[in-house]
């Protein structure tokens, strides 16, 4: 797959240019930026246009809003990070469809940039309809995508949205998910590994079973791993189990490339940390719930990761945030940036372990961490996203 780069428009000074973008990022109580990963991600692709003289038209959504416009979703909150990272000034339009907003950027000289107003207050961007597309269309000369994380969604400023433009490009960041999930696929280096955590294995199904014949190991942990176990015939006592997968993975269970834990670290209530205990997987104690993977685990996974020259890891180990169950997580994830470290290859996306990894103080320590999480999965299903296909050089 090849796609067409920003780089190869033939922008010239003052083009307006529409960047759809993904800036729903996460916030404190307070409204204040947690993790501002999504907009450094698009510094590269803002840049370029920048220099070039262009005229920069950031589109993208916070949250889902119902109704209308609502004042804890406006992109304004965005607006004071995206200037202190991008050392630019930003224009913010308040409404995005509007006589105003037409002529502002019409007026715009040179590298100004503007931002958009939250796309899903007006209800034509879910809805995928092509008028509204259009009246965005009217803005620019030129339709860039650097929003990964969205472009699964058949949404108007997604997947509509480029095709009335004659050469819609992808951004920087786009390119660089694109070119690790791709080579993923199409040419790990060998051993290669996959690491699947996290509360549950639902939304992971579809990809583990594409990946499957093209992976070494699957090491499963974290609440995943309890529904797999008992595909197995192995009671989990208290643990999360999704009943309604567990007459349809027995595929997944039986392959011999998948690697469940053998112990866990376990406790009668996620608020009794102190009363946790290791117990085996095959004699897991009926009144007690899994938090962690065991040290025999830890020992086994930190061993196959060792050998591996491609890691693609989704979701921790287990309930890291309370410290008590943190270990497994913890030793995986030295496991992987150790791999890192000696030429591996070593991919992780989706919210809960980018959360994870800023916690370990890992986040930059492996080769790729996507931004995208529902997108990485859909990817890895062996899709073709919406937001992708009209930027396909050939096709």
């Amino acid at each position: 797959m090849i796609l067409r780069s920003v780089s190869e428009l033939p922008i010239k000074q003052g083009d307006r240019v529409l960047v759809r973008v993904d800036y729903n990022i996460p916030v404190n109580p307070e409204g204040l930026i947690t993790d501002d990963a999504r907009i450094k991600g698009t510094l590269d692709t803002l840049g370029y246009l920048l220099e070039r003289g262009a005229v920069p038209i950031i589109l993208s959504h916070w949250g889902r809003p119902q109704g209308g416009p609502q004042p804890d979703m406006s992109l304004a909150r965005v607006l004071p990070e995206l200037q202190t990272l991008l050392n630019h000034p930003v224009n913010f339009l308040s409404e995005s469809l509007n006589d105003v907003t037409k002529a502002s950027i019409d007026a715009a000289h040179p590298a100004e940039i503007f931002l958009l107003e939250n796309l899903r207050f007006h209800p034509g961007e879910r809805q995928n309809d092509p008028q509204f597309a259009k009246k965005l269309a009217s803005y620019g000369s030129y339709y860039v995508n650097d929003a990964f994380p969205v472009s699964h969604r058949e949404q108007a400023s997604v997947s509509l949205l480029p095709t009335l433009f004659a050469d819609p490009a992808a951004g920087f960041s786009l390119i660089r998910e694109v070119e690790y999930f791709s080579r993923l696929i199409h040419a790990p280096a060998r051993p290669y590994v996959v690491i699947i955590g996290g509360k549950k294995i639902q939304d992971k199904v579809r990809s583990l079973r594409f990946l499957l014949d093209k992976v070494d190991e699957v090491l499963v942990g974290g609440g995943s791993s309890y529904t797999v176990q008992v595909t197995r015939g192995l009671p989990m006592g208290l643990s999360i189990v999704d009943e309604d997968l567990v007459d349809e993975i027995d595929d997944i269970a039986d392959s011999p490339k998948v690697k469940l834990p053998i112990d866990y670290i376990a406790a009668p209530t996620y608020a009794e940390p102190k009363k946790k205990k290791v117990v085996r997987a095959d004699a897991f104690p009926d009144d007690l719930e899994g938090f962690d993977i065991g040290p025999e685990t830890r020992k086994a996974f930190a061993s196959s990761i060792s050998r591996a020259k491609t890691v693609l890891w989704f979701g921790p180990l287990g309930a890291y945030e309370e410290r008590a169950f943190a270990e497994g997580s913890l030793e995986v994830a030295k496991a992987v940036v150790a791999a890192t470290e000696r030429g591996a290859t070593t991919v992780t996306g989706g919210g809960d372990s980018l959360a994870m990894l800023r916690a370990f103080d890992f986040k930059d320590k492996l080769t790729h961490v996507s931004i995208g999480g529902g997108a990485c999965l859909k990817f890895l299903e062996g899709n073709k996203l919406p937001g992708i296909v009209p930027l396909i050089k050939e096709r």
